[in-house]
């Protein structure tokens, strides 16, 4: 028989209550962690597959890529319905990545997705869930994709698929997990190959040289094989690890152009574990040997000088050496312009995170190519996390000047032999465009030999049916 409002009964039905309250609370939590680890890892994907050093961290896209096939513009990719991805489906994004293809239109192959064929399902669900999250941007980049007839046709882009898309020759990676996942990072989320390793005339990636050294965009992206003289063999795995963290490397190497920006906006974002596998696969390579290198460009660890800067250093040495009377032209244009960061003895701030210049990779690469970049048109604040700006010549000293600065630095304190660079190498930097290898510009010659023909044809069958009409009027009269 029960009692009716049994204090007892009254105090279990509000435990009872209370708990489910509880459980429903904690099953909101444990739902909102889950979408937030999900997030959460879809931003590292887009981050490990260098999404923003492309399309911006707003996803808007613009960042231009000058190929031999024209500029090629990176475009929106925030999910706005009308000028990006926001229709998608996730096949859509998988038909992206692995094929070149969008709903729309067929991409070029300087997106990289000969790379990112070998993502994973989940990544790329990961990625798609990620990028539908973002902030709209409603407008389309500020420039456009120029490529001159009949590349400007997407089209031909099949051609090209056909011909280049199919299984690739990759080294082997063995059986540690490391390594394999470094393959994975270095090979397809990564991408590293479409910079570093050369192209054939076809802009398509040569699998034999792969990770052997490229010229990209006007910068040269280097042998990333373990060879001690052209590749990183005298990198240690710690070396890999900070370069690709802070875009720096025990102050003799850093980070610049494109690499930059893939450091900031990507692997300066990874989990230490990942740096480590990507270290550990490029050690793992077989070293390739090219030739392009006639020193080695980073020192040994034990090899490398340690260098000091003293707190008012830098200022007490260089009101020494502008007070001297037989300083020479290249002397005084490194003290006017470049000492009062890097020293009067090339030692740096280390601490304000001023590089040294003695031992720089930068001055110790045959290709000077690189530096005369640097020198031209400076490196912005932020370009690697934290670094401070570096201003540009180009409008201050003449080509002479840069050219004589540049073989200063080389070789008092990159330890070159010699240096014997020129106003035209400097000229050549500023003004030099990917030429069209021969193969291409002779298909462009050839469609423009067909239209030529197409339109005579259609010409002189204009000219028949005119004359056939003609012909019939006169019978008919």
């Amino acid at each position: 028989m029960s009692v009716p409002n049994c204090p007892l009964q009254s105090d279990r039905l509000w435990l009872l209550f209370a708990a489910v309250l509880a459980g429903l609370a904690l099953l909101d939590d444990t739902r909102a962690h889950a979408a937030e680890s999900a997030s959460e890892r879809g931003e590292y994907v887009a981050r490990a597959a260098g999404c923003m050093s492309c399309h911006g961290e707003d996803l808007a896209g613009g960042y231009q890529v000058k190929t031999p096939l024209g500029t090629i513009v990176a475009s929106n990719i925030s999910p706005s319905s009308e000028y990006g991805i926001g229709d998608y489906s996730r096949d859509d994004l998988a038909d992206v990545l692995r094929r070149g293809v969008s709903p729309d239109r067929r991409l070029y192959p300087a997106m990289p997705y000969a790379s990112y064929r070998g993502m994973s399902d989940e990544d790329i669900d990961l990625l798609f869930a990620w990028l539908q999250d973002q902030p709209a941007v409603d407008e389309s980049p500020p420039y456009e994709t120029e490529a001159p007839f009949p590349f400007n046709i997407r089209t031909g882009v099949l051609a090209w698929n056909g011909l280049f898309l199919g299984d690739r020759e990759l080294p082997e990676v063995g059986d540690d997990p490391l390594v394999r996942r470094g393959a994975y990072l270095v090979n397809h989320l990564g991408h590293c190959g479409e910079c570093h390793t050369p192209r054939n005339d076809f802009f398509a990636m040569q699998d034999e040289h792969y990770l052997t050294g490229e010229r990209m965009d006007g910068w040269l992206a280097p042998n990333l094989t373990p060879d001690p003289i052209d590749g990183i063999g005298t990198w240690s795995e710690q070396d890999i690890v900070d370069y690709l963290r802070r875009g720096d490397a025990d102050n003799v190497v850093q980070a610049a152009g494109p690499m930059a920006e893939f450091v900031s906006h990507g692997t300066h974002h990874l989990k230490e574990e990942d740096l480590r596998a990507i270290a550990a696969y490029l050690k793992a390579l077989p070293a390739a040997e090219t030739a392009h290198q006639d020193i080695v460009s980073v020192l040994p660890a034990a090899e490398r000088t340690e260098t000091r800067h003293d707190y008012g250093q830098i200022r007490d040495e260089m009101s020494a050496e502008l007070a001297r009377a037989d300083l020479t032209t290249p002397e005084r244009l490194y003290a006017e312009h470049c000492a009062a960061c890097h020293g009067v003895r090339g030692q740096g701030q280390p601490s304000a995170l001023y590089p040294p210049l003695i031992e720089n990779a930068a001055l110790r690469n045959a290709d000077a190519g690189n530096l005369l970049k640097v020198l031209l048109h400076g490196v912005p604040a932020g370009k690697i996390p934290r670094a401070p700006a570096m201003p540009g010549f180009a409008g201050e000293l003449s080509h002479d000047q840069i050219a004589e600065l540049a073989n200063y630095t080389r070789v008092t304190f990159g330890g070159r032999p010699d240096s014997a660079l020129t106003a035209i190498d400097v000229t050549h930097v500023l003004t030099a465009e990917e030429e069209m290898p021969t193969p291409l510009r002779v298909l462009q010659i050839l469609a423009w030999v067909g239209v030529l023909v197409v339109l005579a044809l259609g010409a002189a069958l204009c000219g028949w049916l005119v004359w056939r009409r003609h012909k019939r009027r006169e019978a008919n009269t």
